[in-house]
């Protein structure tokens, strides 16, 4: 009943959109709510994310997960009473939250924005492109601006914030300040017919419009306040941490670790994220960011008296009458009400000490999961140069025997009578040089399995594959494997961890060569006089990025294995760990790359990765 009270004509979406029960034998036991921030409607959040729902519903045994479209309003009271299990809303909106309700986040939005995984957002301020007396920011200073609501995030807190840098009080400069509610969309098409001089929505609902043929993106023009820096066209101010999916504080743990597990499992190209419009999930962000909107706003945890009593002002100014008269009233209880004040502040700075130290726990938190992503990484450079110590062994000895045999003639010529010491000068010499020689490839293996903190320089992508070779070359030769470098001349440097990057070369190589050792079509033509198969190691230049390929001509994988490999601790070895390709994955991502396998035209394997081009370097080449 209380269900039914609170989300009214909203209840039809849960029937309606919620996993289908079947027989009474099927019906899942335990029955999760995700209330979800209805921005754009009713209909567009059911097609969105009830996909999703199902995606859990499946995965999570015994569990039926449905998607509760709600409105800003409905949303709070809904979370703040604990009917729903989870709550997916605006980063705004979950600051409140956690701080009045104890909600907490389990995983964080991320999008591909030109073809870059991005987990931020910001909003636009937009006019029609033929207001030519609308400018900049300050032109709008009484003209009709139009927001959702004035404690909407994205749809008005954001653009508030850079008004105020700007100098401009929305609540005064405007002839009038129009919050027009959800969907976003009507904002959008108010300021296309004229209806208000200018609005602010989240930044990709323009996109998003266009792509649905509601609007053409030419009809409108973004506005940016002097000295903002973006990274994206339709943004016109900063950017913010993606939406979260916060636990209430009555779910169990257990069940949101599974949760947590299941989306973070989810691939871009899945059905439930192309349902959705974006890329996938990500472990929780810092949202720092909001806090510190709110803190420059007054608004949420950090509001003080100014900002309630504009808020008094502009949402209940039926009331103003109302309370001047009870204002004599509060006089004569001045005393109490001081101490009411003081009692309110101690509550208030205990709850800021109590934030505090909950984002210094989760910093440290996320410091420990970067360090054990470093042991992991270690020891998997440890075990790899494990795996080529025959091959280690080759390099050494070649240095070491030309050495002897250098030291013996030498010894030859001074037991000559009539030898002359100048003539032991080459020998003397060569000895340095093969020394230096294995020195250095001592010194390579020391550095590759030495303990340490990553850290970020430029670096050549055509010396990092040759000084990886270099570790594992003397093995594909001696299983009869062909090894063919084709290397772009003259390309652009990367910034990041040469250690890490060799790493990323040495894993995927040593697993092609595992894959044509193992093949067994390659052990008969080896048998006949053929080679094991063939490894090639590219590297180019596309998109601003460097991209290297590693192929090989082994048994290739089936699809299901494709989307499997990258998972930690999965593997097609008998006594692999399964750690190497996940590593990969985490030091692609790591430097701003991404990375994948797809198979050949025979029956081989590509992997391919992805690192951007320095800063300065991608400047240049443009």
């Amino acid at each position: 009943m209380a269900l039914a009270a609170l989300f009214g004509p909203l209840l039809w979406a849960v029937v309606v959109f919620a996993p289908n029960p079947g027989t009474a034998q099927e019906t899942p036991d335990k029955r999760i709510l995700i209330g979800v921030l209805a921005f754009r409607g009713v209909e567009h959040t059911i097609a969105s994310w009830a996909p999703m729902a199902r995606y859990l519903t499946a995965r999570i045994y015994k569990t039926r997960f449905e998607i509760v479209p709600l409105p800003l309003t409905t949303l709070r009271e809904a979370t703040e009473k604990g009917i729903i299990d989870y709550v997916f809303t605006n980063p705004g909106q979950y600051v409140k939250l956690e701080t009045a309700v104890g909600i907490n986040r389990i995983v964080t939005l991320k999008q591909t924005i030109s073809s870059r995984v991005s987990n931020v957002y910001g909003a636009s301020i937009f006019v029609r492109a033929e207001r030519k007396d609308i400018k900049e920011l300050g032109d709008l200073r009484g003209k009709v601006f139009a927001a959702v609501s004035r404690n909407a995030f994205g749809g008005f807190e954001m653009a508030w914030r850079e008004f105020k840098t700007a100098g401009i009080n929305p609540f005064e400069d405007f002839k009038e300040l129009r919050f027009m509610g959800f969907p976003q969309d009507d904002i959008v098409l108010a300021v296309r017919d004229g209806v208000v001089d200018a609005g602010t929505v989240r930044a990709d609902v323009l996109d998003i419009m266009s792509d649905e043929k509601k609007i053409k993106l030419e009809d409108f023009r973004i506005l940016k306040r002097p000295g903002l820096k973006v990274h994206k066209k339709s943004l016109s101010t900063r950017i913010y941490p993606e939406w979260p999916l916060a636990a209430l504080p009555h779910v169990p743990a257990e069940l949101s670790e599974r949760v947590t597990v299941a989306l973070l499992n989810l691939k871009p190209g899945s059905p439930e994220m192309l349902a959705s419009g974006y890329t996938g999930w990500t472990v929780p962000l810092d949202y720092k960011p909001v806090h510190d909107l709110f803190k420059d706003l007054e608004l949420g945890p950090y509001a003080g008296g100014k900002a309630r009593l504009l808020e008094v002002l502009h949402r209940h100014w039926q009331w103003v009458v109302f309370i001047s008269v009870i204002s004599m009233m509060i006089i004569l209880h001045g005393i109490r009400t001081e101490y009411l004040v003081q009692r309110r502040t101690r509550q208030l700075s205990q709850v800021n000490r109590e934030l505090e130290h909950e984002i210094q726990e989760r910093r440290s938190a996320e410091e420990r999961v970067r360090q054990h992503e470093t042991e992991l990484a270690h020891v998997s450079r440890v075990s790899v140069i494990g795996e080529m110590t025959s091959g280690l062994a080759h390099e050494l000895r070649q240095p070491l025997a030309a050495i002897r045999n250098y030291a013996e003639g030498g010894i030859r010529r001074l037991k000559r009578k009539n030898a002359d010491a100048s003539d032991l000068d080459e020998a003397l010499n060569q000895i340095a040089e093969q020394a230096g020689r294995a020195g250095q490839i001592i010194a390579r293996v020391r550095g590759y399995m030495r303990k340490r903190q990553p850290k970020r320089e430029r670096i050549d992508m055509n010396k990092a594959v040759q000084e990886a070779v270099t570790l594992f070359s003397h093995d594909a030769h001696n299983l009869g494997i062909e090894l063919k470098l084709t290397l772009a001349p003259a390309l652009p440097p990367v910034m990041g961890d040469m250690i890490e990057i060799e790493q990323m070369i040495i894993n995927l190589s040593r697993n092609a060569i595992d894959a044509m050792e193992s093949n067994k079509e390659a052990e008969e033509s080896s048998a006949e006089g053929g080679s094991h198969g063939r490894l090639e190691i590219s590297t180019a230049v596309a998109e601003g990025d460097i991209v290297v390929r590693i192929t090989d001509t082994g048994p290739g994988l089936t699809d299901e294995d494709l989307d499997k490999i990258w998972q930690p601790f999965m593997t097609t070895k008998d006594n692999g760990l399964g750690l190497g390709l996940a590593i990969c994955r985490s030091i692609a991502e790591a430097h701003g790359g991404r990375i994948w396998a797809e198979p050949t035209q025979t029956s081989g394997l590509s992997v391919i990765f992805h690192i951007p081009i320095a800063e300065e370097a991608s400047d240049n080449a443009a």
